[in-house]
C-alpha cells in the first residue's frame, strides 16, 4: 500500500507536469538549431503603403518567400496588399490588433483579440498556419496560456536590427549580415513611417546572404529544419 507521503509526491509531480505542459506547450521560438544555411526573413507592423508593396516587389525579383506579421488595424484597411502576399506565396502572421503590450492583458482578453486578427487575415484568402509574434517581443505566463488555448506559436527572434530607427540602409544590412547564422530569424519592419532604408536594405540583405550560400524560407518552413531555441 502506498504511503501518504508517497501519494502526495505523486500527486504534486503530476500537477507540476500538467502545469508545465500547459505553460510550455507552445514556447517562444527565437531561432532554430540546424547546420543548414536557412534563414527566415520576416516583416512586422504592416501592411502599409507604399513600403509593403515595394518590399513585395523586391521579394518577387529575388524569388524569396517571407513571413509578414501584420497588425490587425492595418490589415483591415489593406486587404488587397494581403492578397498580394498570398498570391506571391508568402506567409502571414498575427502581430496583434493595435501593437499593445500583450503581456499585460488577461488570458480571456487575448483569447478574444487574437482570433479577430486571424479573421481579418483570412479575408485575404490565406489558408496557411497563422503564427503569432508578440509586439516588442514581450512574453508572460498569461500570454503563453492564451496562445496554448488557441493553438498558436509565438515566433520571435534572438536579434533585432533596430531598423525602426531608420538608420541608413547599409547600417541595417551590416547589422543583419553580421549576426546571420543557420536557423536565424531576421526581423525588419514594413510598418511605420520612413521605411525607405528598410526597403533598400531588404534587397541588399538578400543578395549578400545568398552569396554566402543562405536559403530564405518562411516561418513554418524554418520550423521543419530542427528544434526550436527558446
Amino acid at each position: 500500500m502506498i504511503s501518504k507521503n508517497a501519494y502526495l509526491n505523486v500527486v504534486c509531480g503530476l500537477a507540476l507536469t500538467i502545469f508545465c505542459s500547459v505553460v510550455n506547450a507552445h514556447p517562444e521560438v527565437r531561432s532554430i538549431k540546424t547546420q543548414e544555411k536557412v534563414i527566415a526573413l520576416t516583416f512586422d507592423d504592416g501592411p502599409t503603403i507604399p513600403y509593403t508593396n515595394e518590399i513585395l516587389a523586391i521579394l518577387d525579383k529575388h524569388h524569396v518567400k517571407a513571413t509578414f506579421f501584420v497588425m490587425g488595424i492595418h490589415a483591415k484597411s489593406n486587404i488587397p496588399i494581403l492578397k498580394k502576399m498570398v498570391e506571391g506565396g508568402h506567409e502571414i502572421g498575427n502581430h496583434s490588433m493595435y501593437h499593445d503590450k500583450e503581456n499585460k492583458k488577461s488570458t480571456q482578453a487575448l483569447i478574444k483579440e487574437l482570433p479577430e486578427v486571424d479573421k481579418i487575415i483570412r479575408q485575404s484568402g490565406y489558408k496557411g498556419e497563422i503564427m503569432f509574434r508578440s509586439p516588442f517581443g514581450l512574453t508572460s505566463d498569461t500570454l503563453r496560456t492564451a496562445l496554448t488555448q488557441i493553438n498558436k506559436k509565438n515566433f520571435l527572434f534572438d536579434f533585432l536590427s533596430q531598423d525602426w530607427e531608420n538608420p541608413p540602409a547599409q547600417i541595417i544590412v551590416d547589422r543583419v549580415v553580421s549576426h546571420a547564422k543557420p536557423g536565424h530569424i531576421i526581423v525588419l519592419h514594413d510598418g511605420g513611417k520612413g521605411r525607405s532604408p528598410t526597403v533598400e536594405a531588404t534587397g541588399l540583405i538578400i543578395e549578400n546572404l545568398k552569396s554566402k550560400g543562405y536559403k530564405f524560407v518562411t516561418a513554418s518552413e524554418l520550423l521543419t529544419y530542427g528544434p526550436a531555441k527558446h
